[in-house]
């Protein structure tokens, strides 16, 4: 299993962040791009400037969407407005699913029955970064091949819940 660390506080702030693993070593970066149109969070390897997955804001009428991408995998998900409870349509062709608050950061992602992936928000001291703790969004991603489409993705439910009017 691995483990992805995003500080809350800079994401919140921005959509340009660093993300660690669990050793503390920067792995991943975001740089979020104004020129796109809507809202376009590029992920890039860390210490290059090659990019290896984003988060794209799509409009179709009036739903917004958000597309995830990294290597050869790619899906989008948006809002369910027909339901007052969280519930997310997510067309990707792992069939996954949202159990749990996604808007606090408390949630699994599944694939039938099988977790994908956890998602929380916890105060965390990440090895090596900070000298308090702070509030630190953490995934745990149960197969490591699932990480980089597992990031893409959590940015995409994150801008979603974020840009979503």
């Amino acid at each position: 299993m691995a483990q992805l660390f995003i500080k809350a506080n800079e994401l919140e702030e921005k959509d340009t962040v660093r993300v660690f693993n669990e050793r503390g070593k920067e792995v991943f970066y975001t740089r979020d791009d104004f020129i796109a149109t809507g809202h376009r969070i590029k992920i890039f390897m860390a210490d290059t400037i090659t990019e290896v997955a984003y988060v794209q804001e799509k409009y179709d009428g009036d739903v917004a969407r958000f597309e995830f991408a990294a290597r050869d995998k790619f899906g989008t998900i948006e809002r369910d407005f027909f339901t007052l409870a969280q519930n997310y349509n997510i067309d990707f062709d792992e069939d996954w699913e949202i159990v749990g608050d996604a808007i606090m950061w408390n949630y699994v992602v599944k694939r039938g029955s099988l977790d994908v992936m956890k998602v929380r928000n916890d105060l965390y001291l990440i090895p090596g970064q900070a000298l308090n703790l702070t509030p630190t969004y953490i995934m745990d991603i149960v197969v490591e091949s699932d990480i980089l489409i597992g990031l893409a993705f959590v940015l995409a439910v994150y801008a979603l819940n974020k840009y979503s009017y």
